[in-house]
């Protein structure tokens, strides 16, 4: 007999893998750079890699101590809201594969992503943190690089100042796997130093030097993180997945290594749902390490502080008894 995934959620989480996606016999030709190049305003200077096995045990631990493995008396699907439980898990849960039509392009990569782990995650949330269903994956609009670059961001819609904007606390970034190569990947999440804003070349050699695909999407990343004042996120291939943050002063970034989307011990779903939570601040998540002599970045160009999240403090405050709140420091070998 299966199960429904709330009755044993958590192993739900950590067996469920990602399908295969079919991509098609041929790749769409494309030959586009992303339109991000060395600018001096941005204060990125370094990038941060996560250790494999501790941001792994941390994962774990976190999913062992957060989601419950007793039924939770729900249904896979909601039938209010229509959310449901999209990944298929065989043969312990009966959840049904979705039949979608071959990535072979962007428009259709982003449905895979959209509609099979971030709909599971996006339940999953809703589920153990009821206080989160004004919350939920945004697709933001397409900019100059819409053909190549896509984002959907975890956020609410809040008042200020008499108008309604949306409150992003994650954002996703997807681009196709025949743009953004597993060696892209692995070169974007080596540790690395950006030096070239504070260099004393001129202005048009600096904005015209050579770049590669790995510093673009740096470039790329900080821009629309900064623009929305949500310094977690997530780049994803749907075949391969990174996760990663910002340093509360913008100047450093930490980043995981490079996933399969068929990843075990932990799974996908288990490595979004745990970073997801780590943005919102919930008890337990990872918490940023913090950048020595790092100067802030100026409050004209943030719209809303980083604090507003409750990343740090509140996180520590509500650890289960005994928790080590220094584990997050190990994961940088600074």
């Amino acid at each position: 007999m299966a199960w429904r995934a709330p009755d044993n959620l958590r192993f739900y989480i950590q067996e469920a893998r990602l399908v295969s996606i079919n991509l098609g016999s041929s790749r769409p030709s494309v030959d586009v750079a992303l339109h991000a190049l060395p600018r001096r305003y941005r204060k990125l200077r370094a990038i941060h890699p996560l250790r494999l096995a501790l941001f792994n045990e941390y994962c774990q631990e976190w999913t062992e101590d957060f989601v419950p493995c007793v039924s939770l008396g729900e249904e896979d699907e909601d039938k209010e809201t229509g959310e449901r439980f999209t990944v298929p898990c065989p043969p312990f849960y009966q959840i049904p594969p979705i039949s979608l039509a071959r990535a072979d392009s962007l428009k259709r990569l982003f449905t895979w992503i959209d509609l099979l782990p971030l709909e599971t995650v996006r339940r999953t949330v809703h589920l153990l943190y009821p206080e989160t269903k004004a919350w939920s994956f945004a697709s933001d609009a397409d900019d100059t690089d819409h053909k190549i670059f896509k984002c959907i961001t975890w956020s609410r819609l809040v008042d200020h100042d008499g108008e309604r904007h949306y409150r992003g606390a994650m954002s996703i970034f997807v681009q196709p796997p025949w743009v953004l190569s597993v060696r892209d990947l692995e070169l974007f999440c080596e540790r690395q130093s950006f030096f070239g804003s504070s260099s004393s070349s001129s202005t048009e050699n600096f904005h015209e030097r050579p770049t590669t695909p790995h510093e673009r999407l740096w470039y790329k990343l900080w821009d629309c993180c900064i623009t929305r004042s949500s310094p977690w996120f997530v780049v994803s291939t749907y075949t391969h997945w990174v996760f990663g943050v910002f340093s509360n002063g913008w100047t450093a970034a930490f980043v995981s290594p490079v996933y399969s989307y068929d990843s075990h011990d932990p799974s996908v779903l288990q490595l979004l749902l745990f970073w997801l939570c780590s943005a919102m601040g919930f008890p337990g998540g990872w918490v940023v390490p913090e950048v020595r002599i790092e100067p802030a970045y100026p409050n004209q160009h943030l719209t809303a502080s980083v604090s507003d999240l409750a990343v740090g403090p509140l996180i520590r405050q509500h650890l289960p008894s005994g928790m080590d709140t220094t584990r997050s420091a190990s994961f940088d070998s600074i």
